[in-house]
């Protein structure tokens, strides 16, 4: 097979696991404003809305992995030409904090707020609020990473 087309290939699946990964995230969080909007105004929660967001992460998934893929195979292809450059060096790391944001900060904050949910008492709803204000603000750095990601791309600062 023809390197070139190999290669725009595997940016291809590049550019559409980034769409998937930034694209669900805008979705997840419009979703959890919604349910976030409706929780403090009515005081119920939405099950449809919080199965909602739980679907949207098999999504994230699949766009995590075509970014993994790909980029493994742009990285083989390329023989790792992009590894020695500050910008990408800087995308790696922006893609580390990504993944620890999410599993870490993200996880666990939606845990929080699922068996709150579930309890309905004081404590919990003081749990229910707390875990709220921290998913605005995780949900928000996400999306700031992505931009800060898309525009190291693009511009290839070094």
């Amino acid at each position: 097979m023809n390197t070139l087309i190999l290669m725009q290939g595997l940016l291809i699946m590049h550019l559409t696991g980034l769409t998937l990964l930034a694209g669900t995230t805008v979705a997840d969080y419009v979703t959890f404003r919604t349910f976030s909007n409706q929780f403090k105004t009515q005081g119920e929660p939405s099950d449809s809305l919080l199965k909602l967001m739980s679907r949207l992460a098999i999504v994230l998934a699949i766009g995590g992995g075509l970014l993994l893929v790909s980029g493994i195979g742009l990285m083989a292809v390329t023989h790792g030409i992009f590894m020695h450059q500050l910008w990408f060096k800087i995308k790696l790391a922006l893609i580390l904090i990504l993944l620890l944001n999410g599993f870490l900060i993200g996880n666990r904050q939606i845990a929080k707020l699922k068996k709150g949910l579930k309890q309905r008492t004081a404590h919990t709803d003081q749990l229910v609020n707390g875990a709220i204000l921290r998913l605005n603000i995780f949900y928000l750095l996400q999306l700031a990473i992505f931009l800060f990601i898309i525009i190291l791309a693009v511009f290839k600062v070094n």
